[in-house]
Protein backbone atom coordinates (compact mmCIF):
# COMPACT_ATOMS: atom_id res chain seq x y z
CA UNK A 1 0.00 0.00 0.00
CA UNK A 2 2.89 2.38 0.79
CA UNK A 3 4.31 1.88 -2.70
CA UNK A 4 1.06 3.04 -4.33
CA UNK A 5 0.85 6.05 -2.02
CA UNK A 6 4.39 7.01 -3.03
CA UNK A 7 3.49 6.73 -6.70
CA UNK A 8 0.35 8.81 -6.19
CA UNK A 9 2.29 11.45 -4.25
CA UNK A 10 4.91 11.54 -7.01
CA UNK A 11 2.22 12.15 -9.64
CA UNK A 12 0.66 14.83 -7.44
CA UNK A 13 4.07 16.48 -7.02
CA UNK A 14 4.54 16.48 -10.79
CA UNK A 15 1.14 18.15 -11.14
CA UNK A 16 2.12 20.72 -8.50
CA UNK A 17 5.30 21.61 -10.39
CA UNK A 18 3.36 21.83 -13.66
CA UNK A 19 0.82 24.12 -11.97
CA UNK A 20 3.65 26.38 -10.78
CA UNK A 21 5.31 26.36 -14.20
CA UNK A 22 1.97 27.15 -15.88
CA UNK A 23 1.62 30.09 -13.50
CA UNK A 24 4.85 31.45 -14.95
CA UNK A 25 3.62 30.99 -18.53
CA UNK A 26 -0.18 30.93 -18.60
CA UNK A 27 -1.59 29.65 -21.88
CA UNK A 28 -5.27 30.13 -21.07
CA UNK A 29 -7.58 33.10 -21.44
CA UNK A 30 -7.16 36.10 -19.14
CA UNK A 31 -9.94 35.12 -16.71
CA UNK A 32 -8.67 31.57 -16.26
CA UNK A 33 -5.08 32.82 -15.93
CA UNK A 34 -6.09 35.31 -13.23
CA UNK A 35 -7.97 32.61 -11.32
CA UNK A 36 -5.05 30.17 -11.59
CA UNK A 37 -2.59 32.84 -10.42
CA UNK A 38 -4.82 33.67 -7.46
CA UNK A 39 -4.93 30.00 -6.46
CA UNK A 40 -1.17 29.69 -6.98
CA UNK A 41 -0.54 32.77 -4.82
CA UNK A 42 -2.67 31.39 -1.99
CA UNK A 43 -1.00 27.99 -2.19
CA UNK A 44 2.48 29.57 -2.21
CA UNK A 45 1.54 31.62 0.85
CA UNK A 46 0.48 28.49 2.74
CA UNK A 47 3.63 26.70 1.55
CA UNK A 48 5.83 29.55 2.79
CA UNK A 49 4.18 29.60 6.21
CA UNK A 50 4.52 25.81 6.54
CA UNK A 51 8.17 25.93 5.49
CA UNK A 52 8.98 28.68 8.01
CA UNK A 53 7.33 26.67 10.80
CA UNK A 54 9.09 23.50 9.61
CA UNK A 55 12.44 25.33 9.75
CA UNK A 56 11.76 26.41 13.33
CA UNK A 57 10.55 22.96 14.42
CA UNK A 58 13.36 21.00 12.77
CA UNK A 59 15.92 23.40 14.24
CA UNK A 60 14.65 22.71 17.73
CA UNK A 61 14.76 18.96 17.08
CA UNK A 62 18.26 19.23 15.61
CA UNK A 63 19.62 21.24 18.54
CA UNK A 64 18.19 18.71 21.01
CA UNK A 65 19.59 15.76 19.02
CA UNK A 66 23.00 17.43 18.60
CA UNK A 67 23.17 18.20 22.32
CA UNK A 68 22.33 14.59 23.16
CA UNK A 69 24.85 13.27 20.62
CA UNK A 70 27.57 15.51 22.03
CA UNK A 71 26.86 14.39 25.59
CA UNK A 72 27.12 10.76 24.45
CA UNK A 73 30.26 11.35 22.41
CA UNK A 74 28.54 10.58 19.11
CA UNK A 75 28.81 12.65 15.92
CA UNK A 76 26.20 15.29 15.23
CA UNK A 77 23.11 14.25 13.29
CA UNK A 78 22.78 15.56 9.74
CA UNK A 79 21.64 19.16 9.34
CA UNK A 80 17.88 19.49 8.77
CA UNK A 81 16.60 20.21 5.28
CA UNK A 82 13.34 20.70 3.46
CA UNK A 83 11.65 19.77 0.21
CA UNK A 84 10.43 21.89 -2.68
CA UNK A 85 7.08 20.07 -2.31
CA UNK A 86 4.61 20.34 0.55
CA UNK A 87 1.15 18.99 1.09
CA UNK A 88 -1.06 21.98 1.92
CA UNK A 89 -4.61 22.05 3.25
CA UNK A 90 -7.06 24.01 1.14
CA UNK A 91 -10.80 24.48 1.32
CA UNK A 92 -11.11 21.66 -1.22
CA UNK A 93 -8.83 19.28 0.65
CA UNK A 94 -5.11 18.61 0.64
CA UNK A 95 -3.03 19.44 -2.43
CA UNK A 96 0.65 19.26 -3.23
CA UNK A 97 2.36 22.59 -3.80
CA UNK A 98 5.71 23.26 -5.41
CA UNK A 99 8.06 26.18 -4.84
CA UNK A 100 11.57 26.24 -6.28
CA UNK A 101 14.18 24.85 -3.90
CA UNK A 102 16.10 28.14 -3.69
CA UNK A 103 13.07 29.94 -2.23
CA UNK A 104 12.20 26.97 -0.06
CA UNK A 105 15.70 26.88 1.42
CA UNK A 106 15.64 30.64 2.15
CA UNK A 107 12.31 30.42 4.00
CA UNK A 108 13.41 27.28 5.87
CA UNK A 109 16.65 28.99 6.97
CA UNK A 110 14.67 32.05 8.05
CA UNK A 111 12.44 29.87 10.26
CA UNK A 112 15.56 28.30 11.73
CA UNK A 113 17.14 31.69 12.48
CA UNK A 114 13.91 32.94 14.00
CA UNK A 115 13.74 29.88 16.26
CA UNK A 116 17.32 30.49 17.39
CA UNK A 117 16.46 34.15 18.03
CA UNK A 118 19.01 35.29 15.46
CA UNK A 119 16.34 37.44 13.79
CA UNK A 120 13.45 39.33 15.36
CA UNK A 121 9.83 38.85 14.42
CA UNK A 122 9.80 42.12 12.45
CA UNK A 123 13.03 41.25 10.62
CA UNK A 124 11.72 37.76 9.80
CA UNK A 125 8.57 39.27 8.29
CA UNK A 126 10.66 41.83 6.39
CA UNK A 127 13.00 39.19 4.94
CA UNK A 128 10.13 36.84 4.08
CA UNK A 129 8.33 39.71 2.36
CA UNK A 130 11.44 40.43 0.27
CA UNK A 131 11.51 36.79 -0.83
CA UNK A 132 7.78 36.69 -1.56
CA UNK A 133 7.92 39.99 -3.47
CA UNK A 134 10.34 38.28 -5.85
CA UNK A 135 8.00 35.28 -6.15
CA UNK A 136 5.04 37.61 -6.71
CA UNK A 137 6.96 39.42 -9.44
CA UNK A 138 8.17 36.22 -11.15
CA UNK A 139 4.67 34.78 -11.20
CA UNK A 140 3.15 38.16 -12.10
CA UNK A 141 0.51 37.76 -9.40
CA UNK A 142 -2.23 40.38 -9.10
CA UNK A 143 -1.94 40.43 -5.32
CA UNK A 144 1.29 40.19 -3.34
CA UNK A 145 1.92 37.21 -1.10
CA UNK A 146 1.82 38.31 2.54
CA UNK A 147 3.94 35.79 4.44
CA UNK A 148 4.04 35.02 8.15
CA UNK A 149 0.80 36.82 8.98
CA UNK A 150 0.40 34.44 11.92
CA UNK A 151 3.31 36.29 13.55
CA UNK A 152 1.56 39.62 13.00
CA UNK A 153 -1.70 38.23 14.36
CA UNK A 154 0.03 37.05 17.55
CA UNK A 155 1.50 40.52 18.03
CA UNK A 156 -1.89 42.16 17.53
CA UNK A 157 -3.50 39.79 20.05
CA UNK A 158 -0.79 40.57 22.60
CA UNK A 159 -1.31 44.28 21.99
CA UNK A 160 -5.07 43.86 22.42
CA UNK A 161 -4.51 41.98 25.68
CA UNK A 162 -2.31 44.85 26.89
CA UNK A 163 -5.10 47.27 26.04
CA UNK A 164 -7.59 45.09 27.90
CA UNK A 165 -5.34 45.09 30.94
CA UNK A 166 -5.08 48.86 30.84
CA UNK A 167 -8.85 49.17 30.53
CA UNK A 168 -9.31 46.84 33.51
CA UNK A 169 -6.90 48.98 35.51
CA UNK A 170 -8.89 52.07 34.58
CA UNK A 171 -12.14 50.37 35.59
CA UNK A 172 -10.63 49.32 38.94
CA UNK A 173 -9.46 52.84 39.69
CA UNK A 174 -12.83 54.36 38.85
CA UNK A 175 -14.55 51.80 41.08
CA UNK A 176 -12.18 52.59 43.94
CA UNK A 177 -12.82 56.30 43.42
CA UNK A 178 -16.54 55.78 43.80
CA UNK A 179 -16.10 53.55 46.84
CA UNK A 180 -13.99 56.17 48.60
CA UNK A 181 -16.56 58.92 48.21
Amino acid sequence: MGLFKGMKDSREQQKAKAFYDNGMNPAQNAGDARRAKSILGNRCNAFINLTFIEGARKTTEYIEAATLAKSQGRPNPPQPSTSAYKEVRTMGGKVWVYLPQSYTNQIFALGSKYQQELVTKDRAIELATTITDEITSNLELDHPIRPLQFLVSDEEEEHAEDLDLNEDDADDSSESDTKET
